[in-house]
């Protein structure tokens, strides 16, 4: 159960003597608009709640709360991604796990069974306040475990754009649901990665996964390769904005002779993109939107790191970056 806890970034509101707040929740959260503002309420703040979606640590409405007279932003669900010139305040979403011994033995049997002594360990925000106890208990009964702090990630932790945190060990345990974030540390770092899951209880290897994901990018490249004309969508988001990749992009393929424009916007999405003259999209943004949402996009679209391939670089070596 996804927990918000609320008392660490009301004490630090305090201390700082914040008292008109912006207040920014993720999309999966909604729903809770009306209890976290009457919380932020009974402790004197005068809440304004950000109703435009929210997708991440990257997105952080700074220009917004400047402009709304706000005194800070309360930024709920992610931690601290990207330095900013406004004060923001940030509350992680957390999950209260039932039973967590009892799946950290059936991991422990895993690992045993597969005669691994030694792994790499990553999580995701979400499960993060569960790191030292983890580490403790596989440490207890004989396992190695290996993790650090990555560029603007916290001991651990990965994201969709940035996969710095991931040690050097061959073996990956990667503590968290989805398939999104071990594709990406598989595909950045070449590694082998267990996830284990700790919704569902189930803990495998990526395999039919790995290759289902480099079939599908393939094939998306292949259908860009045929188009003469792209549009490059730059996020204006205050984390996402990668004007000068896009630029640098536009250069390399003009220079092959095709036809480049850039569209820019803060959220991206195939109804503000309807009537452009192009035969094909790449993607400097989140690079979540052409891995989980391309089918959304009746063209193809590929992210900026696979322009490469594009360009005819062998699929041999495909690989995402380390950090988006």
């Amino acid at each position: 159960m996804l927990q918000i806890n609320l008392e660490k970034a009301i004490e630090q509101l305090k201390k700082n003597n914040f008292k008109k707040i912006l207040v920014q929740i993720p999309e999966g959260l909604k729903t809770r608009t009306d209890e976290i503002a009457l919380e932020l309420e009974k402790n004197d703040f005068e809440i304004i709640t950000i109703m435009d979606p929210c997708f991440g640590a990257c997105d952080i409405k700074i220009e917004e709360a400047k402009k709304l007279n706000c005194d800070a932003l309360l930024h709920i669900g992610h931690s601290e991604f990207i330095k900013t010139d406004f004060p923001v305040v940030y509350a992680p979403l957390e999950y209260k796990l039932k039973n967590l011994e009892t799946f950290l033995k059936k991991i422990l049997d895993y690992l045993n069974e597969n005669q691994i002594k030694k792994i790499g360990f990553v999580t995701t925000i979400q499960y993060i306040n569960y790191l030292g106890e983890i580490k403790d208990y596989f440490n207890k009964n004989s396992i190695g475990v290996n993790s650090k702090s990555g560029e603007k990630t916290i001991e651990s932790q990965v994201l969709g754009c940035n996969y710095s945190s991931v040690p050097i060990e061959e073996n990956i345990l990667y503590f968290g649901d989805g398939l999104f974030h071990p594709l990406g540390i598989h595909f950045a770092t070449k590694k082998e990665v267990i996830i284990a899951n700790p919704l569902t209880l189930e803990i495998k290897k990526l395999d039919k996964e790995k290759n289902d994901f480099l079939r599908k990018r393939i094939l998306l490249i292949e259908r860009a390769k045929d188009v003469s004309s792209y549009g490059i969508l730059v996020s204006t988001k205050v984390g996402q904005n990668k004007i000068i990749f896009a630029r640098k992009i536009k250069k390399m393929l003009e220079e092959k002779g095709k036809s480049v424009k850039i569209f820019a916007m803060d959220y991206i999405s195939e109804d503000k993109l309807l009537g452009t003259n192009v035969g094909a999209y790449i993607n400097t943004a989140c690079p979540r939107l052409s891995i989980d949402d391309y089918s959304n996009y009746k063209k193809p679209m590929i992210n900026a790191f696979e322009v490469k391939y594009l360009l005819g670089e062998n699929y041999d070596n495909y690989a995402l970056d380390m950090i988006y």
